[in-house]
């Protein structure tokens, strides 16, 4: 079964309900998505919702589905990224990574060595979206420009620092709540960001014995290291 992502609110009460959508949603599944008369579609709308539809009938701007189950997802994500802003290309593979892994917050932070500031535009909400789609991911990211440390830091009690210049800090250990996880830009943190980091007593450090990785690599391995541990 195929899945769309549509920003629509639907309860137990639009079960066994044929609804029309119009508009630019509407417009969105015909011409791009090319949905079908009598297709099955699982509708995710990024807040929870995961709805089973079947098309009844499509015009040229509009089509109608009946509407055959509706599932309210609880929000159990546990994971969040605070990420040193990377170049753009390492983002946009962070961001689809994110969306299919399910990170909670991504916080958006431009350190001293980041190139360049990101803005969460349509290709990255495409991106996003196309992530989610595959993945069947309930829940959109919320993404979040911050511009210090401390406004993240004080709203956890488990952060793990994944770094390439500082010390493991503390050994194995399971996890219990929410985490954040810190990835840095190409370059690392800087020297004196780096110390900033780990002065936080809510704060673990690993440094895995690896080769120096892009952006992406280190959150795609610092995401299993972490869901491991839960």
């Amino acid at each position: 079964m195929r899945a769309v992502l549509l920003e629509r609110k639907f309860t137990i009460d639009d079960i066994g309900k044929d609804l029309l959508l119009e508009g630019d949603s509407a417009r969105h599944l015909i011409k791009v998505i090319r949905i079908k008369k009598f297709e099955k579609v699982l509708i995710l709308n990024g807040l929870g919702s995961k709805c089973e539809v079947e098309i009844k009938h499509i015009d040229r701007k509009s089509l109608t589905f009946n509407v055959i189950t509706v599932e309210e997802v609880v929000d159990e994500r546990k994971l969040s990224l605070f990420l040193g802003l990377p170049k753009k290309e390492a983002f946009e593979s962070i961001v689809k990574m994110a969306a299919e892994i399910g990170i909670k917050n991504l916080y958006l932070f431009r350190s001293e060595y980041s190139q360049q500031t990101i803005e969460i535009g349509e290709r990255v909400e495409r991106l996003e979206e196309s992530a989610i789609v595959q993945s069947n991911n309930p829940f959109k990211i919320n993404f979040l420009e911050v511009s210090s440390f401390e406004e993240v830091f004080e709203k956890y009690l488990n952060i793990v620092h994944f770094s390439t210049f500082s010390a493991t800090n503390s050994n194995s250990k399971v996890f219990e709540g929410e985490v954040l996880m810190i990835i840095g830009p190409e370059a690392g943190f800087s020297g004196e960001e780096e110390k900033t980091i780990n002065g936080y007593a809510n704060v673990t450090t690993i440094n895995l014995d690896t080769n120096i990785m892009r952006a992406p690599t280190a959150f795609a391995v610092a995401s299993g290291y972490i869901l491991k541990s839960f």
